[in-house]
């Protein structure tokens, strides 16, 4: 590496760091600039190489300056979120904040100290110097090793991977079906470290077959792209074409304002918010052709309340006569399935929980949110340390669910019930949820007995989706050879930021793509979208604090027993296999040549 003095590496250096981090928020949404993300990571490489010259202090004083730095450049809206959510002070959001660069950010730390230590050891065991050809090719092909290394095992609050920094190229995010987000930041990696050696003209060798090895996957992911298939809008729904359940969907977006605490006994804000996904609902449904089967609403539409009369609801003034009696009046008025968000109160505490009701039955299944979010939803601790309850006073009290229950549907192959306007007589009804079932009752068509397409939804609420591991813990218990999709209601209303709604709402759609299954994603707030299992929108997004709905055919395929896609079979064990293969050819090398670095 060329030598600099002082002024000079220091210089060098806090270029590194800005720009790792102006690459990392440029690759993401809403840029979604692809070659700032492989530049991030090809200035990561080059900052390591620098970074290990320096006396060990040193070192971990720069991967602190650039922790920071990422969070200050990508994710500035996480301290005014965090106030709002937990209803904290500013200087408190700001502590926690900082804490949480250094916290979020561990990954680096570990990426880089992995690297140079497995570098170093392997010097060490060969006798190499820093500067010779055999420790050069092993530092560039264990660097995206470690980088994906440390994706996977790091825990994060609002989580990030390399892999991220494909969403603006989303021919190249088509390989996520083999390797997932983790291999797609695995690729990333490998091509920042190729294209930082093409300037080195005695390494350019190895900069060309990464570059090389980088493209052919690329294209490959472009054919998987170009050939997926194109879907026709059926005359009525459903409808099934080439194994594929096409049905009539339609999503709504209300921005409601942020539900805080002191609004939970105010009647006017709760009754806004049931009007407006009333109003919304029904106009759209009305318009839309086919009618809707599935309509979506987002987390929060109704805030502070549910539709299940258990007793432990009643008791805690949880259970909504009101919201309950509006969810079968949007089902049976517009004969569509509803999938909805809800707060029930049990036993053991409050749950956060998606609920499908069949406008058939008007009965409703529920998914309880398994990962719940800190100081939003629970404060960490807060069982050893109960005062941090005066600090954070918005946070909530929920409980997590245990295993994940898909939710299953059924829809008629011949439709009964049609949209139809409102009137004075009927709306009054929604007062009354136990008489809604006599009082609007109605067919538009004798059923056909000619069958009937049983579906299933696998939920993930809010940043839920950003996990693909609950993605394949929910594949795994739910039924196969039956017709799946995914949903992902969220509410992005609290952090008052397009930003973060951008990045949540991006991250989210990889799942769509590594599984091989459709996603509808409705927030009260944010991006909302509905995308097939390439990652292709469905319908043009509603954008943060836009109030709107929108109708799109949703294409569901059925659950494969063996997984959709293969990273759904096999996961991320071709990265392990490859990771242990590779690292052990290098270390069996030790003194001799390598013929092609001549």
């Amino acid at each position: 590496m060329i030598r600099f003095d002082q002024n000079r590496k220091l210089i060098l250096l806090t270029t590194y760091c800005v720009g790792i981090s102006l690459g990392i928020l440029l690759a993401m949404e809403p840029f979604g600039f692809f070659l700032a993300g492989i530049s991030a990571a090809s200035l990561a490489y080059l900052f390591y190489l620098e970074l290990r010259e320096l006396p060990l202090r040193f070192q971990i004083a720069w991967l602190l300056i650039l922790s920071q730095l990422i969070d200050l450049i990508v994710f500035l809206w996480i301290p005014n979120s965090i106030s709002a959510i937990s209803g904290s002070g500013k200087t408190v959001s700001w502590a926690l904040f900082l804490v949480y660069g250094l916290f979020s950010q561990i990954k680096l730390f570990l990426f880089y100290f992995g690297w140079k230590i497995t570098s170093d050891f392997h010097n060490k065991l060969n006798k190499n110097n820093i500067q010779s050809r055999q420790s050069l090719l092993f530092d560039w092909a264990s660097f995206p090793i470690w980088g994906t290394i440390t994706d996977l095992i790091t825990p994060q609050l609002f989580p990030w991977f390399w892999g991220n920094l494909a969403e603006g190229s989303l021919s190249f995010s088509q390989s996520a079906s083999w390797f997932g987000i983790y291999g797609i930041g695995f690729f990333l990696l490998w091509i920042g470290a190729s294209a930082a050696l093409l300037v080195v003209k005695k390494e350019r060798i190895l900069g060309i077959l990464g570059v090389a090895i980088f493209t052919f996957i690329w294209i490959l992911a472009s054919l998987r792209l170009y050939s997926a298939p194109e879907y026709a809008v059926p005359t009525k729904t459903p409808a099934l074409e080439k194994e594929v359940l096409l049905l009539s969907g339609l999503l709504v977006q209300p921005n409601t304002s942020p539900a805080k605490r002191e609004l939970a006994e105010n009647a006017d804000f709760i009754g806004n918010a049931m009007s407006k996904i009333l109003e919304l609902s029904l106009q759209a449904a009305l318009t839309t052709s086919p009618p809707p089967d599935l309509i979506f609403l987002p987390e929060s539409a109704v805030p502070f309340h549910g539709t299940n009369p258990n007793q432990s609801s009643k008791e805690k003034n949880i259970y909504s006569p009101t919201y309950h009696g509006l969810v079968k009046y949007l089902s049976l008025k517009t004969g569509a399935d509803l999938v909805y968000n809800e707060l029930n109160q049990y036993s053991e505490g409050l749950k956060n929980q998606v609920s499908l009701i069949s406008s058939e039955s008007l009965y409703s299944i529920r998914y309880d949110k398994r990962r719940l979010l800190p100081f939003g939803e629970f404060i960490p601790l807060e069982k050893y340390f109960p005062k941090l309850r005066n600090l954070f006073e918005e946070t909530s009290k929920y409980v997590p669910g245990d295993e994940p229950a898909p939710l299953k549907g059924q829809r008629k192959e011949t439709r009964s019930r049609f949209p139809k306007a409102p009137t004075v007589l009927d709306l009054n009804l929604i007062q009354k949820p136990e008489q809604i079932s006599s009082g609007l009752v109605y067919n538009d068509a004798e059923a056909e007995s000619s069958g009937s397409f049983d579906y299933q939804v696998l939920p993930l609420i809010c940043y839920e989706a950003m996990f693909p591991e609950l993605v394949s813990d929910s594949i795994q218990n739910s039924e196969s050879e039956v017709f799946t999709f995914l949903v992902n209601p969220t509410n992005d209303a609290w952090f008052s930021s397009s930003t973060e709604a951008w990045q949540h709402g991006a991250a989210s759609k990889f799942r769509s793509i590594e599984f091989g299954l459709t996603l509808v994603r409705p927030a009260v707030s944010g991006i909302s979208y509905a995308v097939d299992p390439y990652g292709r929108d469905l319908t043009p997004p509603l954008e943060f604090s836009e109030v709107g709905s929108r109708s799109f055919l949703l294409p569901i395929t059925r659950k494969r027993k063996e997984g959709n896609t293969f990273y759904a079979k096999i996961g991320n064990l071709p990265f392990y296999l490859y990771s242990v293969l590779l690292i052990g050819f290098l270390f069996v090398l030790r003194k001799r040549n390598i013929v092609f670095l001549k």
